[in-house]
């Protein structure tokens, strides 16, 4: 068994090293990777954030993903590729889920079915495993698993097409949001990590707080439960934005201004929606009611202008934040999506008797392009149910916005049973 672990390459976003966004070549990272992962690997696995659908277009992002897929099969880096979307791409799991249950079931005359929103994968790479090799086990479908059909495939899995249609398909197989991998000395799961920061898993802490029993979840919150409440939020910030037009670019600006400290831009836009709401409640002289509720919108409106500014000012980005992992909001996040995890593991393990999954000690994720090596002196570690989980980060692919500050990738390799990393800097 052999493979490559990465994440963050952001295809769409100008910023991306492993292709050059404007020759749509591949970039000044690409021969780093390349030397690291090596040929022949049996999967690279794609720990999110590939595709970048929520700062430009669909069209954009896919032609430079295009380029890199197309890379890999020609420099035959990997027999396959497992793809574990994050929040920037999370409209991938979105589309798959989209594809196999409703498009491939009206077209053979079947009947539409339920989005399955977890979709665990497994890597047993364990001596005397019962299951050895890589599997989907709750989710033997043909979109998902390319090795169990022989009909029309995964529509990612045509990335590598010329235009007249020729060319050799890429397989593509897709775990959402976990993937889970055991040998005889450990067991660690991977995923992106975007549900370990608040925007990204605010709906459902919101909603089990506001509708609580209402809802009806049982005695433990499962990953299929934790994905679900959280799709509506995922999927506006996924793609929403990404695909509103002259909109998407005046967000950006404003963004990377943010970013710098320039707020000029904000305050304006917060002045001209003040000015609006001072005429909808102009007061009248014959009206005396219409006085107090001028004062009144007037104040409610600085207040709120000064509050915004406020919260933007101290907003913290969690992308290069050495310190994420450490916040209390955080780790409590953390336990939450790691005990999640484990009633996952639970079912496997109760439905597929011969699976006898353990419950992870590792943890290696993405989302925050901070990279933590394996094995690392300082690595963080949070204990949950008594035990110590260790945690590590793949890093990301982009140069720093604005600089030619390389943000660092972390790449982890397993090869000959033994787990490792190395790191890509300027």
């Amino acid at each position: 068994m052999q493979f490559a672990v990465i994440s963050d390459t952001h295809f769409g976003d100008e910023n991306c090293t492993l292709v050059n966004h404007n020759t749509l070549k591949k970039g000044d990272k690409f021969d780093e990777f390349y030397d690291i992962v090596g040929q022949g690997n049996d999967y690279l696995i794609l720990l999110g954030d590939i595709f970048d659908f929520s700062i430009t277009d669909y069209a954009t992002s896919y032609e430079v993903a295009k380029i890199f897929f197309k890379l890999v099969q020609k420099n035959n880096i990997a027999k396959a590729i497992i793809y574990v979307p994050g929040n920037h791409d999370f409209d991938i799991w979105h589309t798959v889920q989209h594809q196999i249950n409703i498009i491939h079931q009206l077209k053979k005359g079947g009947f539409v079915r339920k989005f399955s929103w977890s979709a665990p994968g497994i890597i047993d790479d364990r001596t005397e495993s019962n299951t050895p090799g890589f599997s989907l086990p709750l989710n033997i479908d043909f979109a998902i698993n390319p090795s169990e059909f022989k009909g029309e495939p995964l529509f990612l899995n045509n990335i590598t097409l010329k235009k007249d249609g020729k060319g050799k398909p890429l397989s593509f197989y897709l775990a959402y949001p976990n993937l889970y991998f055991v040998n005889d000395n450990e067991a660690i799961l991977f995923t992106h990590g975007q549900y370990l920061e608040a925007f990204w898993s605010l709906a459902g802490e919101w909603i089990r707080k506001i509708a609580g029993r209402d809802l009806d979840l049982g005695k433990s919150f499962d990953m299929e439960e934790l994905v679900a409440l959280n799709v509506p939020l995922c999927q506006l910030a996924c793609s929403g934005l990404g695909q509103a037009g002259p909109l998407t670019d005046l967000v950006f600006q404003v963004q990377q201004e943010a970013k710098k400290g320039d707020l000029k831009r904000i305050k304006k836009y917060l002045n001209n929606l003040d000015n609006d709401l001072d005429e909808l409640t102009t007061s009248h002289w014959y009206d005396p009611t219409s006085w107090g509720k001028e004062l009144l919108t007037d104040y409610l409106s600085n207040k709120a202008k000064k509050d915004i500014i406020k919260a933007i000012k101290n907003m913290k980005s969690t992308r290069y934040d050495e310190e994420f992992i450490n916040d209390y909001s955080v780790q409590a996040r953390f336990k939450d999506f790691y005990n999640a995890s484990c009633n996952e593991i639970d079912l496997l393990n109760e439905e597929f008797k011969n699976f006898s999954f353990p419950r992870p000690e590792t943890v290696i994720f993405g989302h925050t392009h901070d990279p933590i090596a394996w094995k690392a002196p300082q690595h963080p570690s949070i204990k949950v149910r008594k035990r110590v989980v260790n945690l590590y980060n793949t890093g990301g692919w982009l140069w720093k916005s604005g600089t030619n500050e390389f943000c660092g990738a972390e790449i982890f390799t397993y090869r000959d049973g033994k787990m490792e990393s190395v790191r890509v800097a300027d």
